[in-house]
């Protein structure tokens, strides 16, 4: 709650800027203007130290002001499964998933393999990142091969956002043999509204505070469907999410390549 976070950094008492690149943690922290990215461009932790972690690697979240758009689902970390029963551990287990996540996700499988007891078994073995800022724009690139093993792919991800904010603009590339199915997916909060426009082509995302913004999305198929979002006190809520499908491999040898962008909506 923003109450809360706004106490524990008054209490906290401090002064500092917060850091934009967390690499011992894994995070890149993108503030332009309103709006704040946070992005995991880290390897999931070490055997010993994963209990409870994501497969959810190079996902991002984006928020304007104190208004959350695009999300990853939670998790039910405030709810014990073993005392939720089956049901909370199957819904734990499944908020791990990269699906649960707003990043890209081949074959219906997690780029880190997200086991039962809490803990991670095959993961990527290479995670990069690298960070560019002129003039208050900032571009990240960044990459992982935790889909190497299975399929012989590895997921490139670039997302640059512009000084004022309000124009940001993303690419996923897939590199590798084969032909897979695959979804980016932009999982929503709840309080976000969302509409295709454009026939289909695009996806109109509207705040709860009433501001718009426009997602269009080229080199895959787009669709709007359910998603979940499970925050304060492992509540369970009902959200969207929009997604771009696709199969790799349609062009040949050549990368595959999904550009998408998301531009607020300027009022007339």
């Amino acid at each position: 709650e923003p109450v809360l976070v706004d106490t524990a950094l008054a209490q906290a008492d401090a002064p500092g800027r917060p850091l934009k690149s967390a690499r011992h943690c894994g995070f890149e922290r993108i503030q332009a203007g309103r709006t704040l990215v946070l992005m995991d461009v880290g390897a999931p932790a070490p055997a010993g130290l994963d209990a409870g972690a994501h497969a959810g690697t190079l996902s991002f979240e984006l928020s304007v002001g104190r208004e959350r758009m695009i999300v990853n689902c939670g998790s039910m970390a405030g709810l014990d499964p073993a005392a939720g029963g089956a049901r909370a551990a199957a819904w734990a287990l499944a908020l791990r998933g990269t699906a649960a996540h707003s990043t890209v996700t081949v074959d219906d499988t997690n780029s880190s393999e997200a086991v039962t007891d809490g803990g991670i078994g095959r993961r990527p073995a290479k995670v990069a990142v690298e960070r560019q800022e002129e003039d208050g724009a900032v571009l990240v690139e960044a990459s992982h091969d935790g889909y190497r093993r299975p399929f012989g792919l590895t997921h490139h991800r670039r997302l640059f956002i512009n000084a004022g904010g309000d124009d940001i603009r993303g690419e996923d590339r897939l590199e590798g043999g084969g032909k897979r199915p695959f979804a980016v997916r932009f999982h929503l909060h709840p309080s976000v509204q969302v509409s295709a426009v454009q026939g289909g082509s695009a996806a109109l995302l509207r705040l709860g505070g009433g501001a718009g913004w426009r997602l269009r999305v080229s080199g895959a198929t787009l669709s709007i469907e359910d998603s979940v979002y499970c925050g304060a006190e492992a509540e369970l809520r009902r959200s969207s999410q929009v997604v771009a499908m696709g199969r790799t491999g349609s062009g040949g040898d050549a990368p595959t390549i999904v550009k998408w962008g998301l531009r607020r909506e300027r009022k007339t």
